[in-house]
């Protein structure tokens, strides 16, 4: 639910780095408007947290966006530990300068999450929609070729649903889109035969394209939390899970009004977009390339993300059923390591192998080192101090090998994965897609979701894939509209 868009430098890097100028700051600011149903609000006496850029957003779009209109109790806690560790207030973070701390904002309206599902296939949307068809329980395992175009697709039912039968084929008139994610894009294009051809050709699948980037180029804002005990005054979202009669009539409530505390707890947290002077003035910051220091000296990007919510997150040990519980959570940005993706087998049913190669950048694993001390500062603060009794899940120690320790043994994915299918300029070698979004060497194949992402941004990759929808959309309409005209004439 978290709605950041990141700073304006990512989108004029993505605009240069896949030669369309569509996706300069300056346009998609004009979309993610459109796309927008803004809606100003914070509880009474927090108006300095929260007060929209003007310009910054839109009204009567498909996704309602807020500040939460209801706080956790923490919130304000966090919110001064952030200004007394040091850093600014940027009252809203949506504005292409995300740097400072910040009341998240969420895509949530009346009580309810927005998705793509309930903003554009609704009821009264699919009625509407008499050109789409809906198809569930099955999984697409591969595209056909003919002559190099794709004419056909194999589908199959889901695993848990494998008995309705065998394969189906459905005849391609136009073209096909891949929207299955980072890690099932790239499965779709290997199982079809598109990706390196000595790994094709060892599982003895035939090679329709031999494109070295499929599977390649994963990034994520890998992620880590120290947890704390609260002072049990303040409401945590682990004392209602595990109060039968406290959930019993939240439920109700949230049933009842879409109220109460099932609309608070995870639709509600402080962050941080820091820039970090550590990582920033670091050796390891000195060894990368001139081009990449230049990237990350860009003023709106941050050096790391820090979130500040209700627990436990990580935590999996043992802790009191009625405790309170403060994450502090880590997401380190811009990261430089690549992870890979390959077929364990020819079967669809079988996960792909992931080797997400966390922190093998010198610089990535100085991220969050530098992120966790500052995680540890905020925690020492007078504002949290006074409020945490004992920690849950934290280094033993300050010193740098305490902290590498702690990352090693918590660190784990940000859900925020990107790449496989890169989109790039025609002198890429490593692209898998040009900014059409099709696929090269082939026709009639397109991918349009995150596994295209060709940087990682630093924001919550929502915001990433409505862009990418939308613009492939653009496309494919405008495409078809000048194939009409040329049919007239």
């Amino acid at each position: 639910m978290a709605w950041v868009k990141g700073p304006s430098a990512d989108y004029d890097d993505w605009a240069e780095l896949v030669d369309d100028p569509w996706w300069r700051w300056d346009n998609v600011k004009q979309v993610l408007n459109k796309l927008e149903d803004f809606r100003p609000g914070c509880p009474a006496g927090m108006e300095k947290y929260a007060k929209a850029t003007p310009g910054a957003h839109g009204k009567d779009g498909p996704i309602a966006v807020q500040f939460p209109l209801v706080w956790q109790d923490l919130i304000v806690h966090c919110l001064e530990a952030s200004e007394q560790a040091g850093h600014v207030l940027n009252a809203d973070n949506n504005d292409g300068d995300p740097v400072g701390f910040a009341v998240a904002q969420f895509s949530v309206g009346d009580g309810v999450r927005v998705t793509s599902a309930n903003a554009f296939l609704g009821l009264s949307q699919r009625r509407a929609l008499t050109n789409l068809t809906i198809v569930p329980e099955i999984l697409c395992s591969r595209v056909l070729f003919s002559d190099n175009k794709a004419s056909s697709i194999e589908l199959i039912p889901s695993k848990l649903s494998a008995s309705l039968g065998g394969a189906v084929r459905v005849a391609v008139s136009q073209e096909v889109i891949l929207a299955a994610g980072t890690f099932q894009s790239a499965q779709l294009l290997l199982l079809s035969g598109i990706g390196p051809r000595a790994d094709l050709e060892a599982l003895s699948i035939p090679v329709v394209g031999d494109l070295p980037g499929v599977g390649q180029r994963i990034r994520d804002h890998s992620a880590f939390a120290c947890e704390y005990i609260m002072s049990p005054e303040i409401a945590g979202h682990n004392q209602l899970l595990s109060s039968p009669t406290l959930l019993e009539a939240a439920q109700k409530e949230y049933a009842l009004s879409k109220s109460g505390p099932m609309s608070v707890f995870g639709a509600s947290a402080a962050l941080i977009f820091p820039r970090l002077k550590a990582v920033l003035s670091s050796p390891e910051f000195a060894e990368v390339d001139k081009s990449t220091q230049a990237l990350l000296e860009k003023p709106t990007r941050p050096s790391t993300e820090i979130w500040m919510h209700s627990g436990p997150l990580f935590y999996t040990g043992p802790c009191p059923t009625d405790a309170s519980v403060l994450v502090i959570e880590g997401l380190n940005q811009n990261c430089l390591s690549e992870g890979s993706l390959k077929l364990r087998s020819r079967d669809p049913y079988d996960l792909p192998l992931v080797d997400p190669r966390y922190l093998t950048h010198p610089l990535d694993k100085r991220v969050a080192v530098e992120t966790l001390r500052e995680i540890l500062g905020l925690s020492r603060t007078d504002a949290l101090s006074k409020i945490i009794q004992t920690p849950l899940l934290a280094p033993e120690g300050d010193s740098e090998s305490h902290l590498e320790d702690f990352i090693r043994e918590n660190l784990t994915q940000g859900f925020h994965s990107m790449g496989t299918c890169v989109m790039g300029r025609g002198e890429d070698p490593r692209r898998v897609v040009n900014n059409q979004f099709e696929v090269v060497g082939v026709k009639g194949l397109r991918v349009a979701d995150m596994s295209v992402c060709p940087i990682l941004t630093c924001n919550h990759t929502q915001v990433n894939a409505y862009l990418i929808g939308l613009r492939c959309a653009e496309v494919v309409v405008k495409e078809a509209q000048g194939t009409q005209s040329r049919a007239k004439l």
